[in-house]
Formats: C-alpha cells, structure tokens, sequence
C-alpha cells in the first residue's frame, strides 16, 4: 500500500513538474491494455457482462435497431450486451490485442456487432451515422488536456445523428475527501513550482499518474479524473443537452443528446 501510494506521489509530481511528455503517457496506455493480466481481465468482464445498472440505463435510452459506437470497447463487453438487446453496434479500440480477442470471444453473436481498431480522438466516421457513441469505463479518462477532450466530444457530435444520445462513465475526482484531498496537494505544489519556474505549463487539476490498476504496479499509468460540474461544462459547450446523470458516483454516468 505505501509503495503504491509512492509511486502514484512521485509519478503525479513528474507530470505537474513537466518531466513526462506526452509520448511517455501514451506509450504506457498501450502497454497497459497490452499487458496479458489486462487481456484477461477484459475477458473476464465480458463473461460477466452488464452490471443492472448498466441494461436499466441503456434499455432508457436506446431502441432495437439503433446504431451504436461503443469507443473503447476492450474485449467487447458492453458491445456483445448491446448487440444481443438487437442495437446494432460496432466497437472499437486503439489496441488490436483488444479488438483481436473481441473478434474471437463474440464470433458467436445472435445480434448484429462489429469491431475496429480506432482511436477515440480520431474516430473518422461519416457524418451523423450513429444513434449513441459510448465512452464507458474510463475511456475519455486517457485523453490528454480539455482542448483535446472536448475536440473529441465535438466529433463524437458530428457522427452522431440529430438528437443522438452521448454516453460518458467516468471517474471523479470529487467522490470523496481523499480524492479532494489529494487534487488540492497537486494544485498547490504545482502553484509552488510555478514560482520558481518548475511547473509544467500544460498540467491541468484532474492529472493524475500512478500504478496501473491491473497487472504489474511497477508500471504507472497517466489518467485524467474529471469533476462533475467540469464534465458537464464541457459537454454544453460541445453543443450538448444532458438528459441524465448521476454524478454523485465514483464512476460518474452522464447521458446527453446532441442538439
């Protein structure tokens, strides 16, 4: 527990400080969901499938014969689920280890399900193809920076068809005193370099590297933990209507529709 919370301390203090680049954040996300305890944790979640939760949350807001994008579809979980309620969907992923195992474990589908290897910031559909777009698990978690993070909600919005439904699962950094605790110690180390001219330009409140949650947690890992009322922002201003949300969780639910 001590090394851990080490190694997520000094490895938060190279990002505020500027010493890991974007590159080295990217790499290790690659690494992380290439890694076999990942792989196999993915297919463990899919036997397991939907959570209540989840069905009762997407049998509101999606209809037989809806086209769906699951982006960061891992092993296929949600998207298998999905596929077998009739919703026509595709998954996709930037790591083909994921997509390879997702092809292979859904080969059996009764519903109609494909899967590619894509990145969420660079998603390349056709204009208003899609009835909803998922980000479920963290994904939007891996995106670097708000500019970065809402360009991709704003193309999320143009595949999507008029009233189309966005669905954004997400940490917060705001379910408890802890996470609290610890954004305001980085804010004020990162006001403390700032003086003395150590702190990164591009670090934003809600960074955060530490141990990656599956496998080896020599590893570290950068993810982005939104607050709230910062995730619903910026969904408006992406020219979003929020029709449901549960922000009180630790992993925060937000359903909006495209205006």
């Amino acid at each position: 527990m001590v090394g851990t919370l080490w190694r997520t301390l000094t490895g938060s203090l190279a990002l505020v400080s500027g010493r890991i680049s974007m590159p080295d954040i990217e790499r290790a996300i690659r690494t992380k969901y290439s890694d076999g305890v990942e792989v196999a944790t993915a297919r463990e979640q899919l036997r397991i499938g939907l959570t209540p939760g989840e069905r009762a949350l997407f049998a509101r807001h999606l209809a037989t014969g809806d086209r769906v994008l699951d982006v960061g579809c891992a092993s296929g979980r949600v998207s298998l689920a999905l596929a077998e309620m009739g919703v026509r969907t595709t998954g996709c992923d930037v790591n083909p280890t994921l997509i390879g195992q997702a092809v292979e474990l859904t080969r059996a589908a009764t519903g109609p399900i494909g899967f590619l290897v894509a990145d969420a910031r660079r998603l390349g559909f056709r204009d208003g193809v899609f009835d909803a777009v998922l980000l479920v698990g963290s994904v939007v978690c891996y995106i670097r920076s708000r500019r970065e993070r809402r360009r991709t909600f704003e193309d999320i919005r143009r595949i999507l068809k008029p009233r189309g439904r966005l669905f954004v699962v997400t940490p917060s950094r705001e379910y408890s005193w802890k996470f609290r605790a610890w954004f305001a110690a980085m804010s004020a180390t990162h006001r403390a370099l700032g003086l003395v001219g150590q702190a990164a330009r591009d670090w934003e409140i809600g960074d955060r590297v530490g141990p990656a949650w599956s496998g080896d947690t020599s590893r570290l890992v950068y993810w982005y933990m939104y607050a709230p009322a910062e995730l619903a922002a910026d969904l408006t201003a992406t020219d979003f209507d929020i029709v449901e949300s549960d922000p009180d969780a630790y992993m925060m639910t937000y359903v909006a529709r495209r205006r």
